[in-house]
């Protein structure tokens, strides 16, 4: 009997950085793993402005809404940091570089099985026992430093099997298969490549070539594509054609 899944855990949840100026969102792949975090809290709060008047209703106080703060706090563990980032944040916050204007700003996008939080903050407080304590912990604060969104996580397309590198003789079947999923189950389509470029009718999860020639040896990867999800490219694939 399978455990019981499904319970909502920290560990849910993932926080990634990205160091920049929060005029220039980061794109998907200069993003980095921020752990291996214990806690990750986000909180947002309005400033308001007293604007009681003689003629506010019933004299009652009417506040007015000045601006929105966003703020993110965490601490985790210090092992392998070089791998999960707190040594590159640590050192930015303490000597931020000219490219962030001698400020610690930080791109945070925090995803849980709810919502997605993206935006830029700027780094208001570090803390670190390592390596003057045994279990070396550390912890940081951030406020946001301009536009943080939240949204849905979205539909996300899974490629469970990636298409294989291929060695055949010319005068053979060239077959390439790749195997994905979505996860709101909405329809899936492929376009298959040869070197980047699109095959012409090669539209389905598996792609054939009857009597392969030597002009067929190149790399091959398959777009997959949702309605509702986007697409994603397929890990290459090295076709060989040898001599019959």
């Amino acid at each position: 009997m399978a455990c019981e899944s499904g319970a909502f855990t920290g560990r849910d949840v993932v926080v990634y950085y990205a160091i920049g100026c929060p005029e220039v969102q980061p794109t998907a792949d200069q993003y980095k793993r921020l752990g291996m975090m214990r806690g990750k809290t986000t909180g947002v709060e309005w400033e308001t402005a007293d604007a009681t008047g003689d003629q506010s209703a019933a004299y009652t106080q009417e506040n007015l809404v000045t601006y929105k703060n966003v703020s993110f706090s965490g601490d985790g563990v210090s092992r392998k940091e070089a791998i999960y980032g707190q040594r590159e944040v640590k050192r930015h916050v303490y000597n931020p570089p000219a490219d962030t204007s001698n400020q610690p700003y930080l791109w945070l996008k925090i995803i849980s099985p709810f919502d997605i939080t993206e935006g830029p903050f700027l780094v208001t407080s570090w803390q670190d026992e390592s390596p003057h304590d045994d279990v070396a912990t550390w912890s940081l604060e951030a406020s946001s430093a301009g536009l943080v969104d939240v949204r849905d996580v979205g539909a996300v397309i899974n490629i469970a099997t990636q298409p294989q590198n291929k060695t055949i003789t010319t005068g053979n079947t060239l077959t390439l298969t790749v195997a994905a999923k979505v996860s709101d189950s909405s329809a899936l389509s492929y376009q298959w490549k040869k070197n980047g470029t699109d095959i012409s009718g090669a539209t389905s999860a598996t792609y054939t070539k009857a009597s392969a020639v030597a002009a067929d040896a190149g790399t091959y990867t398959c777009q997959v594509l949702s309605p509702t999800a986007g697409s994603v490219i397929s890990a290459p694939a090295t076709v060989t054609v040898n001599a019959a």
